[in-house]
This record gives C-alpha cells, structure tokens and sequence, in this order.
C-alpha cells in the first residue's frame, strides 16, 4: 500500500484570496441584483430553480476542471470559478435552516459570515505555516517544468524555480540536474504581453520609482493610519453608546433593538486598527511583513464591516467593498513584488 503524503502548494495562499474574493463579491451581486431587480425567480408555477443550483454548477466545473488540466496558469480560474460557485450557493443556507424555506431569514447573514471567518481563521493558519520541507520546495519547482516544456517559461518562473531549488535538500541528485537546467536554460523566449501584463509592468515600474523616494513608506503609513482613525472613531462612538447604555440599565432594551451588531462593529474597528498600527511600526523593518498586516485590517473589513454594512445599506456595502477589494488587491501586488525581490536575492 502506498504511504500518501500531503505536498502542499505554496502558492496556495493567493489562491485562497481569489476563491475568498470572488465568493464575497458574487453573495454581494446577487443581493444587489435580486433587489434592483425586485426578486425575479427562474420557472413558473410550481417550478422554482434556486440559484444555489449554479451555484454547483460553478463547483463541478471548478472540480472538473482541476481534475482534468495540469496547467499552471490555469489554477486562478478554478479558484474563481469555485469563488463564484460556493458564494450563489452559501447564499441560499437561509432556505435550508428554516422550515419553511425562508430565503429571507434575517440570521443568514450570520451564518454566512461566521462560515467566511472560519474559512478565513483557517486560511491564517496555513498562511503563518510557512515551515515547508526540502522536499515541499523541490516538488513546487519541478511543477514549474510544466511551463518550461510549454515555452510559457520567464524570467519571473525561472527565478521562482531556482528560488525553490535554493531551499531544496542539496544532497539530492534531481535537485542539482534541476538547477542545471534552470541555470543553462539560455534565452529566454522574447515575452508577449497581453493588455493587463503591459499595465502590470507599468505599475511595478512606478511602484519601483516608488520605493526610491524617502517620503513614499511614510505616505503609505500616513494613508492607512488615516483610514485607521476614521474607523476607530466610529467604534469610539459604539463603545461609549454601549457603555451608557450599561450604566444606565438599558442595554437589554439597546441590545433587543439591534442585536449585537454594535459589539462586533466596535471589535472588528478596534481589530483593524490594531493590525494598522502594527504594520506601521513594522514598515521600515520589513515591506512585506507590513503590508501583511495592512492587508489584514482590510480583510477585517471585508470580512466584517462590510458585511454589517450590506445588512444596513447594501448599495453603500457593495460600493465600499468594491474599494477595499481593489485595496486588497494593490497590497497583495505589493507583497508579491516583495516576495520576489527576496527571491532575486537568494537565487
């Protein structure tokens, strides 16, 4: 029998983030679309196709679709396919908690939210895990061949690889035949960039140009301590309502009225200008340690306050979120350049 053993994909985490946005944002457009457009339903009379139905759809073609294809470059679209799936799906759990199948039922945003955060706290967990084996980094490197027998190998692969090679056990055969054939890969083929590859280059050009500036680390510091602030204000103000409401003995009454909303607004306002302040501390030691914890007050947001937020007004939700998504998206562009930088160094 064989003795199976769990090799994990270091890139794992960006495509976590791809599944965990794309399923946030699809919940999102799907609430917004089923109240502009006034709750449409698919069928008529008896028939009723709930949308959670696509919702599989999306999974099995992300399922499938992993199974078949060993592409590299292919794994993003998985993850955004399964993003989109599991997002049509988890929105219609109110349907199957409740007796009488109420797509309405007012906790499902609870549900929703305490399932993305246990998704999240699991994610953390592996992303802080970052002890891979020898072994680990060996087999992530050879996957990398697949785009070198395919001509889609760059130079940003051949760094990656020999970066991988470097922390490899030494004392293997393939590992020296590999940075042989990495290191003796010759020219490399002249790269066509597509439109969004061509604005990816520009931005890491300026982002660069950036770096060398001494006033640009305390802009990005400024910037977030600003957004800090503005937030922690808000949870300020909570707090002190509560704290009234529980000297003068009302807080069952203020409770009742609005559930605990308030108490996890003021937490998640509270959290993220922690992690704010601990990445503005950091900055100047390590880029990337900070704009992890940057990312971390924005994930709190998402994950959280915008979550509240769409309970309140989801057109303004939906719109805020779109902002924090593409802040996200900037700070993990950021981290990734930063990770290659290291990576340049090693190999």
């Amino acid at each position: 029998m064989k003795n199976y053993r769990f090799i994990r994909f270091i890139e794992f985490g960006e495509l976590f983030e791809i599944f965990f946005l794309f399923a946030i944002l699809t919940i999102l457009g799907i609430r917004i679309y089923l109240k502009i457009t006034g709750f449409p339903q698919i069928g008529s009379g008896p028939f009723h196709i709930a949308h959670l139905l696509f919702g599989g759809f999306f999974m099995l073609a992300s399922i499938i679709g992993s199974m078949t294809f060993l592409n590299n470059d292919l794994k993003r679209y998985w993850a955004v396919l399964g993003g989109i799936g599991f997002g049509t799906f988890i929105d219609e759990v109110g349907k199957f908690v409740t007796s009488d199948n109420n797509y309405f039922f007012q906790p499902t945003f609870a549900i929703i939210y305490v399932i993305f955060v246990l998704l999240y706290l699991f994610y953390k967990s592996v992303e802080h895990n970052q002890n891979f084996t020898k072994e680990e980094y060996l087999i992530n490197s050879i996957s990398i061949l697949e785009d070198y027998e395919l001509k889609y190998f760059n130079k940003e692969e051949k760094t990656e690889a020999l970066y991988y090679l470097e922390l490899s056990d030494h004392n293997n055969p393939l590992t020296k035949q590999l940075i042989k054939l990495f290191s003796e890969s010759g020219p490399l083929p002249p790269e066509k960039l597509n439109f969004y590859q061509k604005i990816k280059k520009r931005l890491l050009a300026l982002y660069n140009y950036l770096l060398k500036k001494p006033w640009f680390l305390n802009a990005i510091s400024l910037f977030f301590i600003i957004r800090s602030l503005i937030y922690l204000t808000t949870g300020i103000f909570l707090l002190d309502t509560i704290g009234r409401h529980i000297a003068d003995g009302t807080i069952n009454i203020f409770l009742n009225n609005r559930g605990f909303l308030p108490v996890v607004q003021a937490f998640a306002l509270t959290l993220q200008a922690v992690f704010t302040i601990i990445g503005v501390i950091a900055i100047t030691e390590s880029r990337r340690k900070a704009y992890s914890f940057f990312r971390d007050a924005v994930l709190v947001s998402i994950f959280i306050l915008q979550v509240l937020n769409f309970y309140r007004n989801p057109v303004l939700a939906f719109f805020s979120t779109t902002g924090d998504l593409m802040l996200l998206g900037i700070l993990t562009s950021a981290m990734h350049v930063e990770k290659r930088r290291v990576s340049n160094k090693i190999a």
